[in-house]
């Protein structure tokens, strides 16, 4: 007989073989990734560290399907599955409302289970769809705040749990024979298509229109929603990056967001339309651990460009434009027609540009208009022009996933911040100075002579 949580009817332990119909993708992709994480310490530890939940040696983590609840809100209101999980000490419970494929969460389900937790005591709701957001504590969908004063609410995509969990197979974070097989049966079964797992693969469908509006010079309005929706797939398409890049290196890529913004999905996709209005271009920041620095993704519409960008100090110990040049130059061993350099100055000077290929030829022909002055800081860029297929809602999509791995690979695995080499010790002095010290005068008074 099952033990069931004091607030549950019925319901079964979330099986690894669920017996479902075929029309069930949803309900057999949430039972069976459930089932997995139970019996998986390090997946539950990554998993649930995402809602706040800690998961210690002692923690017991369960998972139920077919829950009938104690209290009810509404006719055929019944979660996918009920997350429990069991500290010795305090206890946490989640509802799970799981979607799969092209099917999306709907903001009157949603606000239905946080009402269904609210009613039985259950601190949270997990939404799981192919929706994708910057972080758990944000939804695909907004909801009444009053809902979320008692019950929180999360949300996790299939590709994100695939990520984490093919990162954990990498790293060779399960050791136990048991548990890394059944990681790695669960890896093989999210990546099927058949499972109903997808990527982000298209921008909004407003995204030929807006594109066009800045190839025929029209302003964009901050209010159209045509706008609002093109921005809001960058943002889904940024998050799908990370996940893409994560997947390329082994390890969490993050996206870099403001503080400010971080907490405020609102207003993120406030501060994106701004910049997309204002400058006509698309920006994120992306984080790929020990790094030199940041990744800057710069989309143009005006110009029908991708760019990918680091940026370094330039070092301080090389006196002249053309020795710091060939530090830089030393560092990335492979020649791309699209990469380029960019010096920048101090003062108002601006910022020169040369390609990569031509500064190995003259290393100093970056330099600006001033011979006697050198570079502060230095930028590599790789620059591509899309042409008609920036305008293809899965071709651009295909395009940034390609470019930004193919920088990663010429340039951001090679670059290595430049640090001041530590202090040489100072010449030992062969005589005292006059007034200083002898050995003779430090010698305590009565001391025998030394023998000769």
């Amino acid at each position: 007989m099952v033990d069931l949580p004091d607030f549950v009817v019925s319901g079964d332990e979330a099986r690894l073989f669920p017996i479902l119909a075929e029309t069930s993708k949803e309900k057999r992709a949430a039972t069976i990734f459930l089932a997995v994480m139970t019996q998986i310490p390090a997946m539950s530890e990554e998993v649930l560290g995402t809602v706040g939940v800690r998961v210690g040696k002692r923690t017991r983590v369960r998972a139920f399907t077919e829950v009938v609840l104690k209290e009810t809100v509404a006719d055929g209101c019944r979660p996918d599955g009920l997350i429990f999980v069991d500290t010795g000490r305090t206890q946490w419970s989640a509802l799970i409302e799981a979607k799969i494929g092209r099917n999306e969460l709907t903001q009157e389900q949603v606000q239905k289970y946080l009402e269904l937790a609210k009613a039985n005591g259950i601190d949270a709701v997990v939404t799981v769809s192919n929706e994708f957001v910057a972080r758990a504590d944000h939804s695909p969908v907004a909801v009444s705040k009053t809902l979320l004063r008692k019950v929180d609410l999360f949300h996790w995509s299939w590709s994100w749990l695939a990520t984490v969990c093919e990162i954990l197979e990498y790293q060779e974070a399960v050791t136990d024979t048991e548990q890394d097989y059944l990681l790695r049966q669960l890896n093989h079964f999210l990546a099927h298509p058949a499972t109903g797992v997808e990527c982000f693969t298209q921008m909004a469908p407003t995204w030929k229109d807006v594109t066009q509006s800045v190839l025929n010079d029209e302003a964009l309005k901050k209010s159209a929603p045509e706008v609002e929706a093109f921005a809001a797939s960058w943002i889904a398409e940024e998050r799908d990056l990370c996940l893409h890049m994560s997947s390329h290196v082994g390890q969490e890529v993050a996206a870099k967001i403001e503080r400010k913004l971080a907490g405020d999905p609102a207003q993120r996709l406030k501060s994106m339309i701004d910049t997309l209005v204002s400058s006509q271009t698309l920006t994120s920041v992306v984080r790929v651990p020990n790094c030199a620095s940041d990744m800057d993704i710069c989309v143009d519409l005006a110009r029908r460009t991708v760019a990918v960008s680091m940026s370094l100090k330039a070092p301080l110990d090389k006196k002249s434009t053309k020795a710091r040049v060939n530090w830089l130059l030393r560092m990335l061993p492979d020649d791309d027609d699209r990469l380029l350099l960019r010096a920048h100055w101090p003062g108002r000077s601006a910022p020169t540009t040369k390609d990569l290929k031509s500064l190995r030829e003259d290393p100093a022909a970056i330099q600006n208009d001033n011979p006697d002055t050198t570079p502060h800081s230095f930028e590599v860029l790789l620059v591509e022009n899309l042409g008609k297929r920036f305008s293809g809602r899965r071709t651009f999509i295909e395009d940034v996933e390609r470019i930004v791995p193919i920088f990663y690979d010429l340039v951001g695995v090679n670059l290595k911040a430049w640090q001041a080499p530590p202090p040489k010790p100072v010449k030992s002095r062969t005589e005292p100075d006059p007034g200083e010290l002898t050995h003779a005068d430090l010698e305590p008074a009565g001391a025998l002579p030394e023998e000769e």
